[in-house]
């Protein structure tokens, strides 16, 4: 797939562009899924993308008129709201005898203890500690708590919990990790298993209106290093503050409703400011109310990746990058966009190899694994995020989903109404129909060098070597014209190959294709029944919960086929009551589907 971004203005100039392509003229008749082409709706401000509104819907699609797919994307950032900051009692020396102290601990328990329903409301509260002087004995303080526990005052401990707050009132350096780390060692060996922490906003974090959770006040080298001491000491670390997860996810939706009522094919939209597991949350929820649509969520290489245990900035990306993509598939996500929108800090998807101060972020290599993994969790992904016309053609060689370009499609031209108020913008994008054309053959002459390489080598060779001519002359308009001409003929004949070849072949095999299935990607799997069962409760359960369940989950995470059996109840004696082969795509889609909550 090839996506151009624009609001509007050049819509028919990308719809006709796509239509004059080779693989238009070779596959006419051609249905704009066939086609491949999207015109994406986007505002570009000097901030970055921004959600179109009801001018840019109509004009997208009176342009589209049912030709293209039409995308956007509903917010780069969620509309963030934090939930009620958690009861906290400053905690002193005197605390621990303080009967009134305690009671209003107690107090602030005591409506979730007891509810309308009977049933206890989780609730934590926090104990205040001050950092230039942590009290001795805080030990002394939960255990007078913990015996009001006993006492029917706090309900049961997985219910209500205590947790230790320590709150900087400036900017945490090295002196404040120390102290941090000193109160961490306190509230372990007081039995709490859970450290709150705030301060000074980092500038990071003001000039984004917030960023994830506790790196809103701790840089990555910090944090990791707390995270660290956190993991050993078996105490979560959390933020002072936190994400109504359940709102930002409505508020989300109601951007990607917006999008299918007009008539769009899918929404793409961002995760900021969340954590990891609260982004998993998010998708879970708009993958199950967007069931029949296309919902698109967003990872952002240019933006650390914060999870509970760890954090990953810019030169660990590979590996967020594939820790979110789990998370993503086990949370239903099938398709998924990988961008650099960020404009305080700009970056590029890719890296341009010997450029000097280069601010791309993914090398090839990278990318290569990224795809690699993606296909055996079973989850497609689009990149954007100023793709270069050669990195457009190196993609499209790799066969990538799906390619989002339009800054190499563009020509700068004067700021227009709706943007005159943005103080810091210079000039504006503007998708040409040469560009678009250029950018488009390109993507098709990457894919096409590669597709039919098996059935015409000489072919192959030729619109690689006519791809390689066009890219040569980009800063030569009237020879970029000529071998866009010439690439167009060798693509040409490239789509209509390839049209021959999967026509024979749909016509060769009348049912469905066999897959090869790696000998050690197979498990046999054996199930004895508990003694106490009865048969008949066994049958029923594996009926109705266990087989359609392993179906549901394991689909996720690579399983492509599933065979159970039930022995008979006259089977020999040391035999089991089931059996499955049970079929993933590679062997270590089954070890990483152990790894997510459904999979185990």
């Amino acid at each position: 797939m090839f996506a151009v971004s624009d609001e509007g203005s050049a819509g028919e100039t990308i719809v006709n562009a796509a239509y004059a392509s080779a693989k238009a003229k070779a596959l006419w008749p051609i249905d704009p899924v066939s086609l491949g082409v999207a015109l994406d709706g986007e505002r570009m401000t000097s901030a970055g993308e921004v959600p179109i509104g009801p001018p840019e819907y109509e004009d997208l699609s009176d342009a589209a008129a049912g030709r293209l797919l039409l995308t956007t994307n509903v917010g780069v950032r969620v509309n963030a709201r934090l939930t009620q900051q958690l009861p906290e009692f400053a905690v002193t020396e005197k605390s621990a005898n303080d009967k009134p102290w305690l009671d209003n601990v107690f107090a602030a328990f005591e409506p979730f203890l007891h509810t309308p329903d009977g049933q206890p409301r989780p609730l934590t509260v926090r104990l205040s500690v001050d950092p230039n002087a942590p009290i001795k004995s805080l030990k002394g303080v939960v255990s007078k708590l913990e015996a009001g526990r006993k006492e029917g005052k706090i309900g049961p401990v997985e219910i209500h919990q205590l947790s230790v707050l320590v709150a900087f009132e400036d900017r945490i350096t090295d002196d404040e990790i120390g102290v941090t780390e000193r109160i961490m060692q306190l509230a372990v060996d007081a039995g709490i298993r859970e450290l709150a922490v705030d301060g000074d906003l980092r500038e990071p974090a003001r000039r984004r209106l917030g960023i994830q959770s506790l790196l809103n006040i701790l840089d990555p080298e910090h944090l990791r290093r707390l995270l660290q001491l956190s993991r050993q000491l078996g105490i979560r670390l959390t933020y002072r503050y936190h994400v109504d997860v359940e709102t930002a996810a409505r508020t989300i939706w109601t951007g990607l409703h917006t999008a299918r009522t007009n008539g769009f094919s899918a929404g793409k939209y961002g995760l900021m400011p969340m954590t990891l597991e609260e982004q998993g949350a998010v998708i879970e929820m708009i993958t199950g109310w967007t069931a029949d649509w296309t919902a698109i969520p967003a990872f952002y290489v240019d933006t650390p990746l914060l999870t509970a245990e760890d954090v990953y900035d810019d030169t660990r990306c590979k590996d967020a990058a594939k820790l979110w993509l789990k998370t993503a598939r086990g949370a239903g996500a099938k398709l998924v966009l990988f961008d650099s929108p960020d404009r305080v800090n700009p970056r590029r998807l890719i890296r341009q190899a010997n450029v000097a101060n280069d601010i791309g972020v993914l090398t090839f290599s990278d990318i290569e694994e990224i795809v690699a993994y993606a296909k055996e969790l079973g989850i497609s992904i689009l990149w954007s995020g100023g793709i270069t016309s050669r990195q457009a053609f190196e993609l499209a060689k790799r066969k990538v989903f799906g390619i989002f370009s339009t800054s190499s499609t563009a020509a700068k031209i004067a700021v227009t109404a709706p943007f005159v108020d943005d103080p810091r913008l210079a000039a504006e994008n503007e998708p040409t129909d040469f560009g678009v054309r250029r950018i488009h053959a390109i993507i098709q002459g990457g894919f096409l060098s590669v597709a039919v390489g098996n059935r015409g080598k000489a072919l192959a060779k030729s619109i690689a070597d006519s791809s390689e001519r066009l890219l040569a002359a980009e800063q030569d308009q009237a020879q970029s014209s000529a071998e866009l001409n010439n690439l167009n003929v060798e693509l040409l004949r490239g789509w209509q190959l390839l049209s021959e070849v999967r026509t024979r072949q749909n016509t060769s095999i009348p049912s469905r294709a066999t897959v090869p299935v790696p000998a050690d990607a197979v498990r046999v799997f054996r199930g004895r029944k508990n003694g106490r069962v009865k048969r008949s409760v066994f049958i029923e359960k594996l009926r109705t919960v266990f087989m359609p369940m392993t179906v549901q989950m394991q689909r996720l995470f690579g399983l492509t086929a599933y065979l159970p059996a039930v022995l008979p109840e006259t089977k020999s004696e040391g035999m089991p009551d089931e059996i499955a082969l049970v079929f993933y795509q590679t062997q270590e889609a089954y070890h990483e589907a152990k790894r997510c909550v459904g999979g185990r």
